[in-house]
């Protein structure tokens, strides 16, 4: 873990350089590489564990929402992460298409925070900015899985992103948690 005196600025350079490189994806490599992940996805969790916990794509997250719709159609229970209360920990909600989406206090839409839908994923996808080698995530540094993910220990962590989003080192710190794999369009690595 590291202790480097300068760790806010490495890790905001870090967030500034991927939020740029994903925005220098075109249209056609987005819809490329997210149907790719999907497809990758589908193969290896066939059938996938219910429930899967998922994420809504914003700001050109690799967009697996296709794979909700075919999960959810094969009898699979999704779920998505809410922020109900802001510096929380984050609640999942069974996700069902026929249920209009909300906006979190996060900014982010997600199903509305009905207790008969809560639920405890046995896997969850989570959205990265970077990644690095040993499976540590660089967030938006709003600390959200950080604080979930210990109160959900059996829980497997997947990370989705792009291949160019991968990074030999992130300096983790003490509250950061590593995932159990992670996926980009050139494959899954678990």
């Amino acid at each position: 873990m590291s202790t480097h005196p300068d760790e806010k600025f490495y890790r905001s350079t870090l967030r500034t350089r991927m939020k740029a490189w994903r925005r220098t994806l075109s249209a056609e490599d987005h819809a490329a590489f997210s149907r790719k992940i999907c497809d990758i996805l589908e193969d290896h969790f066939h059938p996938p564990p219910s429930p899967f916990a998922l994420y809504y794509p914003i700001t050109k997250e690799p967009d697996i929402q296709p794979l909700m719709h075919e999960w959810y159609a094969a009898g699979v229970a999704v779920c998505l992460p809410r922020v109900v209360t802001a510096c929380e920990p984050l609640e999942f909600y069974l996700w069902q298409p026929n249920v209009r989406l909300t906006m979190d206090e996060a900014g982010i839409y997600a199903p509305p925070a009905d207790p008969a839908v809560r639920v405890t994923p046995k896997h969850i996808f989570i959205p990265c900015l970077g990644l690095d080698k040993t499976g540590y995530r660089l967030g938006y540094g709003g600390g959200y899985y950080d604080r979930t993910l210990p109160l959900l220990p059996d829980v497997k962590t997947i990370g989705v992103l792009y291949g160019g989003q991968l990074l030999d080192d992130i300096h983790p710190q003490a509250h950061d948690v590593p995932l159990d794999g992670w996926i980009t369009e050139k494959g899954l690595v678990l």
